[in-house]
């Protein structure tokens, strides 16, 4: 049961965070920067995937 729980609170956080990132301006970034934040963007985007394929039993 605490799996579930701890499950629920790292979804929570990583789409809080995919959010902060989604929401960023990105006026003025270089291309490395942008790539940067994509990837981070990406690997949230996978590990909310993830969990939720956990919690679901998938």
């Amino acid at each position: 049961m605490t799996d579930k729980v701890q499950s629920k609170k790292d979804l929570n956080y990583c789409c809080d965070e995919l959010s902060k990132y989604q929401s960023l301006s990105r006026t003025g970034l270089t291309r490395d920067e942008l790539l940067a934040i994509d990837g981070i963007m990406v690997k949230l985007k996978e590990r909310i995937k993830n969990i939720r394929a956990a919690l679901n039993g998938h």
